[in-house]
């Protein structure tokens, strides 16, 4: 029976030391000043700034660490279209960690005659600088269906410089209800059909045996056009008159 009292009693002080342990710490971690952010610290931009990206978090300062609401800072600074993910972290005792992933231009999309950057899921990024059309081609969307798909292909594309015509060689890129155009910035044009991703990426390397070719065999300048929108394993060549 002693026994039994002294561990009941043994249990209960443990309970006890448990429960003022807890509330010393929710008090600590919430009353007190032991965790009030001091330190902001922002990584990973280039295009925004480091006060930009405080200034969309909204805070003011003397705010208590473990009483942040990250998700909700997460949702503002995702808000700014150079934003493409945010990532925060507490770093206690006094420090908050923000880490950004811009978005990344990848084409100059050309709307009711203006020019403007966007990602690679066509987010628009703002308008355009003169120096973007040396590093981005242009893209017009005549039919947006195949919108999607149309991005990531470009994106992939962009991805695998293995290919010919590289990325970089495209000018200007048309995306219709039923092909895309591309086309070099040597005039030359070339129309592909549209699907889904993977079928689009295996018709691309058809294209670069195409390429590889015509550039073994110095007839690469004489080409006006090549189609590839035919019967799958056809191409069209049609030569400069």
């Amino acid at each position: 029976m002693r026994d039994f009292v002294i561990r009941n009693k043994r249990k209960l002080f443990v309970l006890f030391l448990f429960i003022v342990i807890f509330i010393l710490m929710v008090y600590s971690l919430y009353f007190t000043d032991l965790f009030v952010v001091k330190e902001v610290k922002v990584s990973g931009g280039t295009k925004i700034s480091r006060d930009d990206v405080i200034r969309l978090t909204g805070l003011k300062g003397g705010e208590r660490l473990f009483r942040i609401d990250l998700k909700e800072l997460k949702k503002r600074i995702e808000s700014h279209p150079y934003v493409e993910e945010a990532f925060l972290a507490r770093r206690p005792p006094s420090v908050l960690e923000i880490v950004i992933k811009e978005r990344e231009g990848l084409a100059i999309l050309v709307l009711d005659n203006k020019g403007y950057l966007v990602d690679r899921k066509g987010v628009i990024l703002g308008s355009i600088l003169p120096q973007d059309y040396l590093f981005y081609p242009l893209i017009e969307i005549k039919d947006d269906t195949w919108k999607d798909n149309f991005f990531k292909f470009l994106s992939w594309l962009k991805d695998n410089k293995r290919y010919l015509p590289v990325y970089e060689n495209y000018s200007k890129i048309t995306l219709e209800r039923d092909k895309i155009i591309l086309q070099t910035k040597t005039q030359l044009k070339i129309y592909f059909p549209l699907g889904v991703v993977e079928d689009m990426a295996r018709l691309y390397q058809n294209l670069d045996k195409i390429m590889v070719y015509l550039y073994e065999t110095n007839m690469i300048e004489k080409v006006e056009l090549i189609r590839l929108d035919y019967p799958q394993g056809k191409a069209l060549i049609k030569f400069r008159g």
